[in-house]
């Protein structure tokens, strides 16, 4: 004698095929949960005056520099930012303020609490009419980078001697002082390293070195890592 099967949605004696049936049933009819919105970027934001001096900042720019709003304010902005890229900022605010230009965007390097140095996008653009009130807005993204990133390239010691300087804001005149060069020699190995790192001005070589890993974020004054320098 074969023993009846039994069938989805039947009467059964304890009821399993069609209780498991009917969940997969309402499982097909459910609609497809919506993904998560995706998280917002976090972007400090930072109000100048005419003279490049903070008026306010948000909570994201207090964070990422490790600052608090009061020390931030009344401050040069371009104080929080690593010395070799303070001329660049400053001639960029200075075209913005002048209407020579209506935005810039650059990547530099920014510098947070016990002078940790860190990747950041820096947007600048004006906000009013073109006269006292007119204010100076930066926006501001923190660039992540991976812990180790690849080296691309390994540094002679006198390279590394004059890209330390760079970082630090040495100018040209100071670093062949101490490195008893010319000017000129100085000038030929920096544009040397530019090309290999594909960076058009001094400011871009920096902030580079710090994306590809020749220089340690973690340090200061600027030191370029062990792996980065030739045996």
């Amino acid at each position: 004698m074969i023993a009846s099967v039994p069938q989805p949605g039947g009467d059964d004696s304890d009821g399993t095929v069609s209780d498991m049936s009917e969940a997969a049933l309402r499982r097909s009819r459910r609609r497809p949960e919506a993904a998560p919105p995706p998280s917002e970027p976090r972007i400090g934001l930072v109000e100048l005056d005419r003279e490049f001096e903070i008026r306010r900042v948000n909570s994201v720019f207090t964070e990422l520099f490790g600052a608090t709003a009061r020390e931030a304010t009344g401050s040069p902005f371009c104080r929080w930012f690593l010395p070799a890229v303070r001329d660049t900022m400053h001639r960029e605010l200075n075209e913005l303020v002048h209407g020579r230009t209506d935005r810039f965007d650059l990547r530099l390097v920014g510098l947070g609490r016990g002078d940790t140095a860190f990747l950041t996008d820096v947007t600048g653009r004006t906000v009013g009419a073109e006269d006292k009130d007119t204010r100076l807005v930066v926006l501001i993204n923190e660039v992540q980078v991976g812990e180790s990133p690849p080296v691309p390239l390994k540094l002679a010691e006198l390279d590394v001697r004059i890209l330390e300087g760079l970082a630090a804001g040495e100018s040209t005149i100071q670093i062949a002082m101490r490195l008893y060069l010319s000017r000129q020699a100085i000038d030929y190995r920096v544009g040397a390293m530019r090309r290999k790192l594909g960076a058009p001005n001094r400011a871009a070589l920096v902030s580079n070195a710090y994306t590809s890993g020749l220089l340690d974020r973690l340090n200061w004054p600027p030191r370029v890592t062990r792996q980065a320098r030739k045996e």
